[in-house]
């Protein structure tokens, strides 16, 4: 590492117009630069005016953003999250570097910083994720393989994010598949596949729930929603790191519907009701985001406990996947991520045709 490698924190500007926005757009596009080293394409990119409001500080999470310069140039980028809400010994960090600047210790130079940025926060434990397309997953044998707490999954041991993790006294914790699934035409043997799935659930399902289907939460259903938000936060499969279940109400409903709309970024849900208890049963959303429309990102899904076993899973993700069709035309792809371990999700997943395009890492460190 030479003299000139010195770490720079990231000013966030106000808007995305004017030369203030300079530094903050370099910074966006070194991201996309290493999606593109790492996947070949930018599916899993987000666009600079969504970053720029979910990297603001907010009333549930702050962040430091950190780069390092090369030639004057961006090379190297991290940073450093936390959570104000719950999870308050928690930071979410992540150091990334272009290729043609590895091996100088810059990588090195970032994950120190947020480190001491999170201790600075009085944070004692951290996470961090790595980046697997399926193929560089698969190239090695069960010898190469670092397997995670949950014994489910592996990563290659010579890849060089895994073993950058690991020299960094991280642990890993959990495997999650990255799958994606390009939409069927119409007409077409895959529209016929879902065309049937539907029929099947919709058989089980309609009966005892209705479905709704909404662009954002309306007012009247953001307490319902904040119940099975909590719930997604400590029902979905997790590693040996456990987070706590996050603090969910309607006013942080409301509050990310604004974020999402402020980012450019349209929540698309689907969602059962139980006809007989009013109770908001099960919930999936897509966030589908202004200028690449064309892959929408499947976040959440959930079948609250006492519902399951009524096919509603494979009836609000049907049901959403239409409603994304419906409202952009565009649309050509979905993209997910699920815990290996996650199996029924992950066969409702596939069942609709999605096919993993890589797996993701997930890693833990404690400071104290």
């Amino acid at each position: 590492m030479s003299a000139e490698h010195r770490v720079q924190r990231l000013r966030l500007p106000p808007s995305l117009e004017g030369p203030e926005a300079a530094e903050f757009m370099e910074f966006s596009q070194l991201a996309d630069a290493v999606q593109r080293q790492i996947w070949g394409h930018e599916d899993r990119c987000s666009p600079p005016e969504y970053r720029l409001r979910v990297w603001r500080d907010s009333a549930y999470d702050s962040s430091a953003l950190f780069f390092v310069c090369e030639g004057g140039r961006m090379v190297g980028r991290a940073i450093c999250r936390t959570p104000l809400k719950e999870d308050l010994n928690r930071a979410t960090v992540h150091v990334e570097v272009l290729d043609k600047a590895s091996g100088r210790g810059i990588g090195r130079l970032l994950a120190a910083t947020v480190a001491e940025e999170a201790a600075r926060r009085g944070r004692t434990l951290l996470d961090t994720f790595t980046e697997h397309p399926v193929g560089s997953v698969h190239a090695e044998g069960p010898s190469d393989a670092v397997v995670p707490s949950t014994g489910t999954g592996t990563l290659p041991a010579r890849d060089r994010s895994v073993r950058f993790a690991r020299a960094a006294g991280f642990s890993l914790s959990q495997v999650t598949r990255f799958s994606e699934v390009v939409l069927p035409e119409e007409g077409s043997e895959h529209d016929a596949v879902w065309a049937a799935l539907e029929a099947a659930a919709t058989a089980r399902a309609a009966a005892d729930y209705d479905l709704l289907l909404w662009q954002g939460v309306p007012p009247e259903h953001r307490g319902g929603m904040a119940e099975l938000f909590a719930r997604m936060s400590v029902d979905a499969p997790q590693g040996e790191d456990v987070y706590e279940p996050a603090v969910w109400d309607a006013a942080r409903v409301a509050a990310l519907d604004g974020l999402l709309a402020e980012g450019g970024t349209t929540p698309l849900y689907a969602v059962a009701r139980h006809r007989a208890s009013g109770q908001l049963a099960a919930y999936t959303v897509l966030w589908i985001r202004r200028g690449k429309e064309e892959v929408g990102d499947q976040d959440d899904t959930l079948v609250r406990i006492g519902h399951r076993g009524h096919s509603l899973g494979m009836w609000i993700k049907l049901a959403n996947l239409a409603q994304y069709r419906a409202r952009f035309p565009s649309a050509r792809k979905v993209v997910t991520s699920n815990a290996e371990e996650n199996v029924h999700m992950l066969a409702i997943n596939e069942a609709l045709g999605f096919r993993p395009a890589g797996y993701d890492g997930e890693w833990y460190r404690r400071l104290a």
